[in-house]
């Protein structure tokens, strides 16, 4: 690959991280979790506990699916195919918190849309992360992953002051530069506050582009079931290994 194609595909390598950021920040952290607990439960104390224990079944589920999309995104190739799948998880998981209206009387399928997107997120990462050793030398990979964290983390923000300044409303109605949510939505159904969701995924969205065109994938090197097999047999040891690692096992 030459110099100008390869500065391309790292850029591209980038993208996904600037795309996949504002899951964790406008959704898990900022904007979303808090509506959630304090307008979509029943009260602030059942939802913390709901948010919490979504998030952690979801980190179980990831816990023993891992190490066998871990295999297969190292081994078997190609891996565009896997990451487009994962991002259907993702743009869906995230859309579907447009529908999280003040005091619903089910909040289930709503966590659970949330759930598909954050194993999502999670799982397009691991295939990404696999193909940067094709991108870079193993001098370079430590600066490119890092460069990588640095451009999504401006992402992540820049979308926070986006939703800020223009969509999520206070109590009073407007947003934090005192105007009512853009696009007529109803701050009274707190519309500018939902539409976290739906900027969510049109982010990922469209700035998932650059990645799937300029990043170059790599053949199938393995078969599938090999792959799985491999992963299977990481996750039999691993579980193994956990009674004589209390770090793990508690």
């Amino acid at each position: 690959m030459d110099s100008k194609n390869n500065r391309k595909s790292i850029w591209g390598w980038y993208f996904y991280d600037w795309a996949s950021q504002p899951y964790n920040t406008l959704l898990i952290t900022f904007i979303f979790a808090p509506y959630f607990s304090s307008a979509v439960a029943e009260n602030s104390v059942d939802g913390q506990t709901m948010w919490a224990t979504m998030i952690a079944l979801a980190g179980i589920f990831l816990a023993f699916t891992s190490p066998i999309f871990g295999a297969i995104s190292d081994s078997a190739g190609p891996r565009k195919p896997w990451i487009f799948f994962f991002s259907i998880m993702y743009i869906s998981g995230a859309a579907y918190l447009w529908n999280a209206t003040p005091d619903m009387a089910n909040v289930t399928m709503v966590l659970l849309m949330f759930a598909i997107g954050m194993v999502g997120m999670e799982l397009s990462q691991t295939f990404v992360n696999s193909m940067l050793p094709s991108l870079a030398s193993r001098a370079e990979i430590g600066r490119i992953s890092g460069s990588g964290w640095a451009f999504g983390y401006v992402g992540g923000v820049f979308s926070l002051f986006i939703m800020l300044l223009f969509f999520a409303e206070n109590d009073a109605g407007v947003t934090f530069i005192g105007i009512p949510p853009i696009f007529g939505l109803d701050a009274a159904a707190r519309e500018g506050t939902r539409f976290v969701g739906i900027l969510t995924a049109a982010w990922f969205f469209i700035f998932m582009i650059p990645f799937f065109l300029w990043v170059k994938d790599e053949p199938r090197r393995e078969k599938i079931n090999t792959a799985v097999s491999k992963g299977l047999s990481e996750l039999i040891v691993t579980l193994r290994k956990l009674p004589k690692k209390r770090s793990l096992a508690a």
